[in-house]
């Protein structure tokens, strides 16, 4: 059953999150202090989107936070402020499940002039029922992958004419184990379950940052990591069965994994750690795990498979914001684009 598989990989990586994250109290609030960087974080209004935002602030950043809700935004922004008053926070719109606000999103970022030493791709979803992007995506795959492809790529050309040391940051997820690239319905037309779909989304995560560090190539000042960052107590659970999967046993297998799951700001840690840690400087191409370097899967590592990926995603995101928007197949709830790990 992809849910059960699905609930075991994340057990199994949290448990070791649990255990052995980051040991600096496994949460890392500051790293070292870090004075005219700023950082752009996708998802940065809530969860460990937040808790990054929040830590890098504490330590100097000027930080951007990417997210649907204005009102959510300022509250967010608000929030950092109380806990660190000289924070320098703002605002963009953007709506990963729509690439004209993806490239609207692009526009003012790259019209803005700041130039960004950080970008993390936090934002994701994660198990939700069948629906659909804008653009009629398969919608997690559309969130947490092509939104951020054609969002990075959009904002490339910035992060490069600063010709300094840029980090740009993707959350994945231990997830990707179970994943599989089917091009053959990528977008899970012909049958749909959400931890297959999950998966598949997230191992797309580390195809891209793989990807985008060979094509950056040697020598950039530009680094691409990826990251699992546990799982992490949000509202985790709401669809943690696939559609039309019942077990008896999966409240239970809930309550059981609660027990090894990460707070925010301990999910935060290794994305904080990549953001700011001198340790990982010129470090790139890589996948961490608790603040560690790690191996992902075997299918995370075929270069053929990676290219064809990207040509898809950029024939794809291209085409769609060439034509109409076309309508979303289900009404999509704030709960469902508000997951935080993994």
């Amino acid at each position: 059953m992809m849910a059960t598989r699905g609930l075991r990989a994340n057990v199994r990586a949290s448990t070791r999150g649990a255990l052995s994250s980051c040991r600096p109290g496994r949460t890392i609030v500051s790293v070292q202090a870090t004075a005219d960087k700023s950082v752009f974080i996708t998802g940065g209004n809530t969860g460990i989107g937040y808790e990054t935002a929040k830590a890098l602030a504490s330590q100097g950043f000027r930080v951007t936070i990417g997210c649907r809700d204005a009102a959510k935004a300022d509250a967010a922004l608000a929030r950092i402020r109380e806990f660190v008053p000289s924070a320098v926070v703002d605002f963009v719109p953007l709506d990963l499940a729509d690439l004209t606000s993806v490239a609207d999103c692009a526009k003012r970022v790259l019209d803005s002039g700041v130039q960004y030493d950080v970008w993390i791709n936090n934002a994701g979803v994660m198990a939700c029922p069948k629906m659909s992007t804008a653009q009629g995506f398969e919608y997690q795959l559309g969130v947490n992958h092509l939104g951020h492809f054609a969002l990075t790529n959009a904002v490339l050309p910035g992060l490069q004419a600063a010709n300094k040391p840029v980090r740009i940051i993707n959350v994945a997820s231990a997830a990707h184990l179970f994943g599989k690239i089917d091009f053959d319905d990528l977008m899970r037309d012909r049958s749909y379950d959400a931890w297959t779909a999950y998966g598949q989304s997230k191992l797309a995560n580390i195809l891209f940052s793989y990807e985008l560090n060979r094509r950056l190539g040697a020598g950039s000042p530009i680094t691409v990591n990826c990251l699992h960052p546990g799982v992490v107590k949000t509202e985790l659970g709401r669809y943690m069965q696939a559609d039309g999967e019942k077990t008896w046993y999966m409240p239970l297998a809930l309550e059981a994994m609660k027990l090894f799951m990460l707070e925010p700001a301990q999910g935060a840690a290794t994305s904080i750690y990549l953001a700011s840690s001198p340790e990982v400087a010129g470090d790139t191409g890589k996948y961490y795990v608790d603040c560690r370097r790690a191996t992902s899967s075997n299918d995370s590592y075929n270069r053929e498979t990676a290219g064809r990926l990207w040509q898809v995603s950029q024939e794809l995101t291209e085409a769609a914001l060439a034509a109409p928007a076309a309508a979303t197949t289900a009404t999509v709830t704030t709960a469902a684009v508000t997951t935080e790990a993994a």
